[in-house]
């Protein structure tokens, strides 16, 4: 008997990371979701630079770079910047970093005034300041081939531990060099993955596309060829050949009407209106039949 598979008992003492893998419907192709996830980075990242329109308009820097990275370890949270933790139906989707400096002007920018002068705010995020990254978090979701995703099931919330984060994917929005502080960090988690590997085809079949392709079947041109007679020659007569011979040919009691090389019927040839026309007398597999028979 011939072993296909093999298992082995792992003792959760041994801290291995397991993944989920769903057999002969692989729905993570690491390959293929890294290469839609780097062509999303310029419409992620202007699309959070539309959001932070009013701290830009009084001289704060816009994101100018975006970078993509897979983690294979866990992140551990630094507390000294906002984190927020945004889930769909109770399942994490990914992690968003942001400066406290940062969020507190653009919710000055938003609700409140830019007189006070910026500081990195200690106190816990205002409602206003939720709101704010729930939309940066929303935008920058919906720059990702993901299916669509209905916003009365998420939920945002505020990171206050280091437990470490588990995303297998960060991107990185980062400001200018001549900005001072830190970028903004979106960490993807497995789910948010796993949308985007299940999104529902865009094609969509037109209802009408088999009673349109048999029209448009119908219409395909097709060649005729009516056989009016034919001569035989011996090689040695087409070989003594030239212009200017005359070739007696005789006529086709009933010519063959031809498609490709397939006669479909026979025809007699007559003069109307001026004009030689085929008048078709009998169809050709009628006569096959009959001569079968």
């Amino acid at each position: 008997m011939k072993t296909t598979a093999k298992a082995k008992l792992v003792k959760l003492s041994h801290n291995v990371e397991v993944r989920p893998v769903a057999l002969l419907k692989e729905k993570l192709a690491r390959s293929r979701l890294l290469i839609q996830l780097t062509d999303s980075q310029r419409p992620m990242m202007d699309a959070v630079n539309e959001l932070l329109n009013p701290i830009i308009r009084q001289g704060h820097h816009a994101l100018s770079q975006v970078s993509l990275s897979a983690k294979s370890e866990t992140v551990v949270p630094e507390l000294h910047h906002a984190w927020f933790l945004l889930s769909y139906q109770r399942v994490e989707l990914g992690w968003w970093k942001i400066d406290k400096c940062t969020l507190d002007q653009l919710a000055s920018g938003y609700y409140g005034s830019f007189s006070s002068a910026p500081k990195s705010p200690l106190r816990s995020p205002s409602q206003s300041e939720f709101r704010l990254v729930k939309r940066l978090m929303l935008a920058a979701i919906n720059t990702l081939p993901v299916a669509q995703i209905d916003a009365e099931e998420l939920e945002l919330e505020l990171v206050t531990n280091t437990t470490p984060i588990k995303a297998p994917v960060c991107c990185e929005l980062n400001f200018p060099k001549a900005h001072s502080g830190p970028g903004i960090s979106f960490y993807l988690a497995e789910h948010l993955l796993g949308l985007m590997a299940e999104q529902p085809s865009q094609y969509q079949a037109d209802p009408a596309l088999n009673e349109k392709l048999s029209k448009s079947l119908t219409q395909l041109p097709f060649r005729v060829m009516l056989e009016l007679g034919q001569q035989s020659l011996p090689v040695t007569g087409l070989q003594q050949l030239k212009v200017g011979d005359i070739l007696p040919m005789n006529l086709h009691s009933r010519c063959p009407v031809t498609v490709g090389k397939r006669p479909i019927f026979y025809a007699t040839v007559h003069a109307h209106e001026g004009q030689m026309v085929a008048k078709l007398t009998q169809e050709a597999f009628q006569l096959e039949e009959q001569s079968n028979g």
